[in-house]
């Protein structure tokens, strides 16, 4: 069975700048998974282009094992549907606004405020179908938004950070609604989310993107996100840690070391917290039995060599030789 989405060499680019650039990303139907990253890294713009909102420059997207062809989005975007972060409603009430998909399907006035009703239900807005849809908070928008996109007759379903500007209480009802989504009515769900607790407690598998590439990150106890790193010894016996080059750009730490500010084992392996700049901290994780057993000599406060993938270099040439990760 082929995947829901696979892509190939996949690049966006805006006014001769790109701003994504993936390899080779496969994602398959009923999965629910969340895109991480710092702002600028891509997520939006991957997740429109997954949602048939926009166009690749270049590059292969297959959907349902079907090449896509630029500009030819609209005739595979039924069933699938995008939820920006901040939902538009239209002027009319809220059962109207749920309404609306089954509308523009002619299905009988009827039937659409019976399955409607049953809708807000669902997303617990039952009480305010008569209110002006316009009037929702923030989260109630939200919830709003999750039952017209199953009026709509989701079954991919896309939110772009569902959770980043409503309240403590709306933020776990919307957690709970798209976990009952996925789970009782066999969605494919994409999430972007700046909130890597919630990405790790919801989604079961995560998507990393830094610089428009697809990374490899863990998701620490607590919420904090780590690359991947190893340890090493220089020709002189000193610590080395081993970075990829992402978590170098815009420092001068190659070849001037970084300050062990914390060291914990956990579930993964051992998570260090480097200081490589005034100001900057890094997370970092090793996995592997060299690392391991380099890792147990280490203090807090020690400084370390630091090497982009195992080549010492300036941080601003980005090298991307050396070890793989």
């Amino acid at each position: 069975m082929p995947p829901l989405y696979e892509l190939r060499n996949l690049r966006r680019s805006f006014d001769g700048r790109e701003v994504l650039h993936i390899d080779h990303l496969r994602v398959d139907e009923g999965e629910l998974y969340a895109l991480l990253g710092a702002n600028g890294a891509g997520k939006s713009t991957l997740m429109r282009i997954l949602a048939f909102l926009d166009s690749p420059s270049d590059g292969e997207l297959f959907f349902r094992g079907e090449l896509t062809q630029k500009r030819q989005e609209a005739l595979h975007r039924q069933g699938v549907v995008f939820v920006p972060q901040f939902p538009v409603m239209f002027t009319g009430s809220l059962l109207y606004n749920v309404e609306y998909p089954m509308l523009l399907k002619n299905v009988p006035a009827a039937e659409r405020k019976s399955r409607a009703m049953k809708l807000l239900d669902v997303v617990g807005l039952a009480d305010l179908r008569k209110a002006p849809a316009r009037h929702l908070s923030g989260g109630e928008a939200q919830r709003a938004s999750i039952a017209r996109a199953l009026a709509a007759g989701a079954q991919v379903l896309f939110f772009d950070e569902p959770t980043a500007n409503v309240d403590q209480r709306s933020t776990t009802e919307i957690i709970r609604l798209i976990r009952e989504l996925w789970s009782s009515h066999g969605l494919t769900i994409g999430i972007t989310t700046h909130n890597a607790d919630i990405a790790g407690e919801l989604c079961p598998r995560q998507i990393f993107l830094a610089g428009g590439r697809v990374v490899k990150r863990h998701i620490l106890p607590g919420g904090r996100v780590a690359m991947p790193a190893k340890l090493s010894l220089s020709p002189s016996g000193r610590p080395c840690a081993l970075l990829p080059p992402e978590a170098l750009w815009g420092t001068e730490a190659a070849g001037r070391g970084a300050v062990l500010r914390g060291l914990s084992s956990v579930a993964a392996g051992v998570a260090l917290r480097l200081s490589l700049t005034e100001g900057r901290e890094e997370d970092t994780l090793l996995q592997d039995e060299e690392s391991l057993a380099l890792a147990s000599a280490l203090r807090l406060g020690d400084t370390l060599e630091v090497r982009v993938h195992g080549i010492h270099h300036s941080a601003r040439e980005h090298d991307d030789g050396g070890v793989s990760f």
